[in-house]
């Protein structure tokens, strides 16, 4: 079981998806009215490390299940937790439109 956890431990997921904008801002001097005004904006999660460390960790009394459970009907306020090991079925159809963001980050290695 020891393993099995061990599998699934990620990190986080820190990536650039597009490594250039350029905004057409009316507010900006370089704006250019013979375009369509587009606009840039950062967002930031704060504090994701303190909310999950402020959620129910499992400590003890780990045990294996035959139980089929639907994890969509298990409550976030349960005093039980899981684990589930997974198989994805990804259509083919929505690879390019989710290109930029892993909806399913795995570990693995990179080799140069």
């Amino acid at each position: 079981m020891h393993l099995f956890i061990e599998k699934g431990i990620r990190g986080c997921v820190a990536m650039i998806s597009h490594r250039y904008a350029k905004a057409n801002n009316a507010y900006l001097s370089t704006y250019d009215s013979t375009l369509p005004s587009s606009y840039i904006i950062y967002l930031d999660a704060n504090n994701l490390y303190g909310w999950a460390m402020s959620q129910h960790l499992l400590t003890h009394d780990f045990s294996w299940t035959d139980e089929d459970v639907n994890f969509m009907d298990v409550p976030d306020d349960l005093d039980i937790s899981y684990i589930f090991e997974v198989d994805l079925e990804y259509p083919d159809e929505l690879h390019d439109l989710h290109n930029c963001y892993p909806l399913a980050p795995e570990k693995i290695e990179v080799s140069v």
